[in-house]
């Protein structure tokens, strides 16, 4: 591994550490008591914390492998607070904590998108996947149903089937080629 990842893996870390810092302070409000989005965006974040400090250990200096600091336990814990602070119910609540796991699942897919290891790269996609599939019940969860008021972030793309234009046969190219139709498997010049 180098700097730069080490770097990205970190920041990974920390923000999935917030991400559970909040879930577990969230879960401790009127409202958030044996709520299982909360519950499953703090499974979702120790599982992804886990694997982070995992890649992290391997590295063979000794400054890479430490683990994340007091004042980045301390920063969570307070930002936690404040967002349990500012949300007084439900719909706020999980605005909020919407928006942190949003900005989680770009850190996934930064690192994802830029590691070289094949087994590393799965585990960060299985957690992408279930963060958005988290984000997207916690959508219909806040508008009620699937409506045009869903973020973009947390809506799925439609995809289209795309249409295959018929090969040009003008040119040079298309002549050679008229007579060559059904005996070659390319044409290659």
């Amino acid at each position: 591994m180098i700097d730069p990842e080490v770097a990205r893996l970190r920041r990974l870390r920390a923000e999935a550490l917030r991400v559970r810092q909040i879930a577990r302070r969230l879960g401790t409000a009127r409202w958030g008591v044996d709520e299982p989005l909360l519950e499953r965006g703090a499974c979702a974040g120790w599982r992804i914390v886990r694997v982070a400090t995992g890649k992290l250990i391997e590295h063979p200096y000794l400054r890479y492998q430490q683990g994340p600091g007091l004042g980045s336990l301390l920063g969570n814990r307070l930002a936690a607070e404040w967002i349990a602070l500012l949300s007084k119910d439900r719909p706020a609540g999980l605005k909020a904590y919407a928006a942190e796991l949003e900005s989680l699942s770009r850190q996934l897919g930064d690192a994802r998108a830029l590691t070289w290891s094949t087994d590393f790269s799965d585990a960060l996609g299985r957690s992408q996947n279930e963060i958005k599939s988290l984000l997207r019940t916690i959508a219909v969860e806040i508008h009620g149903a699937e409506t045009e008021s869903v973020p973009l972030a947390t809506r799925q793309p439609v995809r289209t089937p795309r249409t295959q234009s018929p090969p040009r046969t003008d040119g040079l190219v298309g002549e050679l080629a008229k007579g060559f139709e059904g005996d070659w498997p390319y044409l290659a010049f």
